[in-house]
């Protein structure tokens, strides 16, 4: 029997239950890792990056258990709990959050080829997240002094990504390109990459990536992911249009899955970059539970 006659078999309904225990079972699993981690933590010399690493783990567990949380409904009808409907655009902007996390961990961590890299690449993720409390009108004293320390920490990680592109042996060239990244005062997010050439696998460039970019990496598809969330995640025409026909013909059931398929790919490539890439978690999700790490790894190879 093939899989498309096992899922016809199965229907959307055993399908829907099917994946959110897949993605149940790897939640666990990251929360195991997480906490394992952070128990032995105290015996390694761990770098700033790494506890950063499990620090975005922990929210990445959070969204996961919002939206299992999420999948049980939520009832509309006042003082009426048998009444339960999918909200399905809220779990859909959850999983654009999830998304965006499990990006800029891959791309902090994964997709540099050094540790020098990552870290020219994380103190610029670093320097965009301080950006936001740069310049804001009419905020408190005690905001104004804030604002004050973080711009010289901003100061300070320019001048580190500066010594790492000495370090590098980077051409004056790409160094404008980092100072150039460094002192935008923007607080989007973007990821970057440094492209090498192939025979010498000498830098010669410094890019940036967008959310869009990152679908084929972290679910295996070409698909314009990231903007499919975004039309049915923000109130435009087509995702109210949507919600008007989103109880018809189990429309909702047939969204449920494609989420938690999705939440899967997405929690099983975290836990994986965590293993690959944070000082001392290979160990740790080796002995994670039999269950959770074959779930993990089948979810992240398929």
């Amino acid at each position: 029997m093939n899989i498309k006659v096992i899922l016809d078999v199965i229907g959307i309904n055993g399908q829907v239950v099917i994946m959110k225990e897949s993605l149940e079972t790897v939640c666990d699993g990251l929360f195991n890792l997480f906490f394992n981690w952070r128990k032995k933590s105290d015996k390694l010399e761990l770098a700033e990056s790494d506890f950063i690493a499990q620090c975005i783990l922990q929210i990445a567990i959070c969204k996961i258990r919002t939206l299992l949380s999420m999948c049980n409904g939520i009832s509309i009808m006042p003082k009426d709990e048998h009444i339960k409907v999918i909200d399905v655009p809220s779990m859909i902007s959850v999983l654009r959050s999830l998304y965006e996390l499990t990006f800029v961990f891959h791309n902090i961590y994964t997709e540099q080829d050094s540790p020098l890299e990552r870290d020219i690449v994380l103190y610029i993720w670093e320097i965009r997240g301080l950006n936001n409390r740069q310049n804001l009108p009419f905020v408190p004293i005690e905001y104004r002094e804030k604002e004050n320390d973080e711009k010289k920490q901003i100061s300070r990680l320019k001048e580190k990504v500066e010594l790492l592109a000495e370090q590098l042996h980077l051409s004056e060239e790409l160094r404008n390109q980092l100072r150039k990244v460094t002192a935008s005062t923007k607080s989007d997010i973007k990821g970057y990459r440094f492209k090498k050439d192939i025979e010498s696998n000498r830098i010669v460039a410094f890019e940036d990536t967008r959310f869009n970019d990152g679908a084929e990496d972290l679910l295996k598809t070409n698909a314009p992911v990231y903007r499919l969330l975004s039309i049915h995640g923000h109130p435009s025409y087509l995702g109210v249009l949507q919600f008007g026909q989103l109880f018809n013909n189990g429309t909702d059931k047939e969204f449920l899955r494609t989420i938690m398929t999705c939440a899967c790919k997405l929690a099983s490539t975290i836990a994986v970059d965590f293993r690959n890439h944070i000082t001392g978690a290979d160990e740790i999700f080796t002995n994670l539970d039999e269950k959770s790490r074959s779930y993990i790894e089948t979810l992240y190879n398929s």
